[in-house]
């Protein structure tokens, strides 16, 4: 069993799929992710910055 939690597109993601974009953690933020009370986890579910991707 799986989830796939999405968030809404940043700004290099939504020219492709404007409607949602997979929520993607930064290594950091991991263990916070997976031990965090839900609410506080839920935090860490937003845009990831687009400035740190590229589409190839």
């Amino acid at each position: 069993m799986f989830a796939f939690l999405t968030t809404d597109p940043n700004a290099v993601v939504a020219p492709i799929h404007p409607k949602a974009m997979p929520v993607l953690l930064h290594p950091e933020d991991e263990e916070r992710w997976l031990t965090a009370p839900m609410l506080e986890a839920l935090e860490l579910a937003a845009p990831f910055p687009s400035q740190l991707m590229q589409v190839e």
